[in-house]
């Protein structure tokens, strides 16, 4: 498993380089039901849907300009264990 400190530092790479037509996702690597999709539009910014199948099937959409709220929210939702996947 990367270390923390990597795949934080790769995560902050990968949104900094995200293009409009590209994605990331994020899921975790503990018991808990949880993915996250990052887009990035065309005026710059964030798009991140959280979707959450703990209990209901609930998704959630939230709209960023900056990459440090986005990295605290990770950090929040799925701890320091967690997978990164580019599409």
């Amino acid at each position: 498993m990367p270390s923390t400190a990597y795949l934080s530092k790769k995560l902050t790479r990968e949104l900094l380089n995200l293009d409009i037509d590209e994605g990331i996702r994020i899921e975790s690597n503990k018991n808990i039901n949880c993915k996250m999709y990052v887009n990035k539009r065309t005026l710059g910014y964030f798009v991140l849907e959280i979707e959450d199948t703990n209990s209901t099937n609930i998704k959630e959409f939230k709209f960023y300009r900056d990459i440090k709220p986005i990295c605290r929210l990770i950090d929040k939702i799925f701890g320091k264990q967690y997978s990164i996947t580019i599409y």
